[in-house]
């Protein structure tokens, strides 16, 4: 199973800390589209990736860390099997895919500055075009999930593990080779072709018009940030999936005792690549830092206003309840504190009588 967890009940549950990073994936997600100022093409397409990313945290932690680490076998049935197995092929796709539309978006910006940039309308097709190509791409991953009872103890136990279950082994090393291209392969070539050509613009070019000494230092400090960054998606990207291809390639013995905690090791890698991308592609950036704090900001007041209006629609309410139940006394703090007049009062004595 490419996606799905392999049972071993001495795992350890190393996954539990990656929900607390992906909360990264959620600011960036909301300092994009909250942010008027930082809805930008690209910003879309970073904004995207972390709701790929998002979805592997949902769809991948829980239900592999119950099912491996808790019971050591899948308690959700067969149609939560095939869901869970079809959304983790979708983010890691979505998540490929959006990384090829970054560089690209970038590459075109950079390499042909004065032809028209990318707009936000072709920038929602594209993302639309992303989400229905990994949809396609990983539509037989549901139709060949199942639950199966590998050993008798399973099969005593009446227990179950969730998994692919393909008709013969050349459809399966076929689909894994294929998933391995489009969701790797394709996206390495792309990220390495179209950063190096970058990096190698961005290294030749000089501005004119700023004195010597200031425009080689500012131009240096921005080398320095633009190749550190594509260097570092390049290096994670490859670090993070590259033993996880390799292992679901390489033909290994089901027998053999450390196949589960080398499938846990490159697994375990090859998800954390999630909630890494805000911090390269935004972390790293000044902007989103300062929208992060923006955000931060509008929150903090849109709460103290709820709080503000909370504590006056409750003063006044109670105001009300004291004016029926006490009218007397209500009268003698209004006189006493001299904010009604003496007509108003005994006008109000009146009535009251």
């Amino acid at each position: 199973n490419r996606l799905a967890p392999l049972p071993d009940p001495d795992l350890p549950g190393v996954q539990r800390d990656l929900p607390d990073l992906d909360r990264r994936n959620v600011a960036v997600f909301l300092v994009v589209h909250l942010l008027p100022r930082m809805n930008t093409v690209t910003n879309l397409f970073i904004a995207n990736l972390a709701l790929g990313d998002m979805l592997m945290t949902i769809f991948c932690i829980p239900f592999s860390f119950v099912s491996i680490f808790v019971l050591q076998y899948w308690p959700f049935g067969a149609i939560i099997c095939r869901i869970v197995n079809y959304s983790q092929a979708i983010s890691v796709l979505v998540s490929a895919y959006t990384m090829i539309a970054i560089s690209a978006d970038r590459y075109l910006a950079i390499m042909w500055p004065l032809k028209p940039r990318v707009t936000k309308r072709l920038a929602r097709i594209l993302i639309f075009l992303v989400w229905t190509g990994a949809l396609a791409t990983a539509a037989p991953i549901p139709v060949f999930s199942t639950l199966i009872q590998p050993t008798e103890f399973y099969d005593h136990c009446d227990l179950s593990i969730c998994t692919e279950v393909w008709p013969d082994d050349h459809s399966d090393h076929g689909y894994s080779l294929t998933l391995m291209t489009l969701q790797f392969l394709a996206p390495l070539i792309v990220l390495i072709t179209t950063y190096v050509q970058i990096a190698c613009k961005v290294w030749a070019k000089t501005p004119p018009g700023e004195s010597v000494k200031q425009r080689d230092q500012r131009i240096l400090q921005s080398k320095r940030k633009m190749i550190k960054m594509m260097i570092t998606v390049v290096a994670v990207f490859t670090i993070c999936w590259l033993p996880f291809n390799i292992f679901m390639l390489v033909p290994l013995d089901p027998d053999w005792r450390p196949l589960p905690y080398l499938w846990f090791l490159f697994h375990w890698l090859a998800m954390s690549h999630s909630c890494y991308n805000p911090i390269i592609y935004c972390y790293m950036n000044e902007k989103f830092r300062q929208g992060f704090q923006r955000l931060v900001e509008m929150i903090g007041r849109r709460c103290c206003c709820w709080m503000g209006a909370t504590r006056r629609k409750s003063d006044a309410s109670t105001n009300t309840e004291m004016l029926q139940l006490f009218p007397s006394t209500t009268l003698m703090t209004t006189v006493a504190s001299g904010v009604g007049s003496a007509a108003g009062s005994r006008e109000w004595c009146r009535k009251g009588l």
